[in-house]
């Protein structure tokens, strides 16, 4: 492979190496729109391609690991002895989508990512696999759960409801925002297996960590009230948007969905201070693996960089929080899961 595909940790840093690479490999992939230079690309074969695939996931092997040790962690023993499984899991859903790396015809805005930030946002979907692996289910059959659970999700932003039924989960199957479509019964299943108290232990968000245990003693109470003292400064909006924020990017949603949330909306126009937050104009909210979404262009929304900027200043303000109390890792989860099902 020639030196200049090589990873050089002393003269390049893995973010700028991996930005430089990302769109050379888009086009060697046949992506259709990526952008490099044609004569270099021609002199690159099918061989050296996968010498170039293999460099880049050199550059993100740290962090793989501490992603892989991190979630263990979260999962609380769940996923004990399955390490080398995850980090070859991790490894594999980063090398499927390596040229997306803060490739220019990929970035919905200016704002380019971390290499952490990319690692993260797959493990959700790794933990999940990792988890079906050990409890012996099928792919397809978390799939159509993940499926429902985006329907069951986006009504219950619109409707400001939780009670729903097969029939009505599987009129809405255009609020998943995929191109998967179940039958009746299929859903059914779902809802079913989604009731059972042991469906906890195979959810992969963050957050299923949390709702799986409950607040029990008087002092991880006692620290929640004292923090949603200290947080009642802001506002119902800001507040919305920082917990939508939360919730949503565990499932790899963008601000543009969060913007589009008809009750974020309601509550900004209630708001004289954010009205001008408000942008009435048509937007259409895209992903890249399916293409455009059905039923996904809105005529208002709220500023996607004002959702940005309220979120991480309300995560610093908490993480702030954290660091003064000296809250141990317990602690933090007890304030979040509290919060977080609200």
């Amino acid at each position: 492979m020639r030196e200049q595909f090589i990873f050089d940790e002393k003269n390049e840093t893995p973010v700028t190496y991996l930005t430089r690479m990302a769109p050379i490999v888009g086009v060697l992939r046949n992506d259709s729109v990526s952008d490099a230079d044609r004569e270099l690309i021609c002199t690159i074969s099918p061989y050296e391609l996968r010498e170039i695939e293999n460099e880049m996931c050199k550059a993100f092997e740290k962090t793989i690991v501490s992603e892989t040790r991190r979630v263990i962690r979260l999962m609380s023993g769940n996923l004990n002895g399955f390490e080398d499984d995850y980090m070859n899991e991790l490894r594999l859903s980063i090398l499927k989508d390596i040229h997306k790396f803060n490739n220019p015809a990929y970035l919905e805005t200016k704002q380019t990512y971390s290499v952490d930030a990319f690692v993260r946002a797959r493990t959700a979907g790794v933990t999940k696999k990792i988890l079906g692996i050990k409890r012996g289910r099928k792919e397809y059959e978390m799939k159509r759960e993940s499926h429902v659970k985006k329907i069951i999700s986006a009504l219950e932003r619109e409707r400001n409801s939780s009670a729903h039924d097969a029939w009505e989960v599987w009129q809405n199957q255009h609020l998943a925002n995929d191109s998967m479509k179940l039958s009746l019964n299929q859903v059914r299943d779902c809802l079913a297996i989604m009731e059972d108290p042991a469906y906890f232990e195979d959810m992969v968000e963050e957050e299923a960590v949390y709702k799986g245990k409950e607040i029990e003693e008087a002092d991880e109470k006692d620290i929640v009230d004292d923090f949603i003292k200290d947080f009642s400064v802001y506002t119902e909006y800001e507040w919305y948007i920082y917990l939508q924020s939360l919730k949503l990017r565990l499932d790899e949603t963008t601000n543009k969905e969060i913007a589009c949330d008809k009750k974020l909306i309601r509550l900004c126009k209630d708001a004289p201070e954010v009205k001008d937050k408000i942008i009435c104009e048509r937007i259409v909210i895209e992903r890249p693996k399916s293409g455009m979404a059905p039923y996904s262009a809105f005529d208002e929304y709220v500023s996607t960089t004002y959702i940005e900027t309220t979120y991480r200043r309300i995560d610093r303000h908490l993480k702030n929080a954290f660091n003064k109390k000296e809250l141990d890792e317990e602690d933090m989860l007890a304030i979040l899961r509290y919060w977080i099902n609200m």
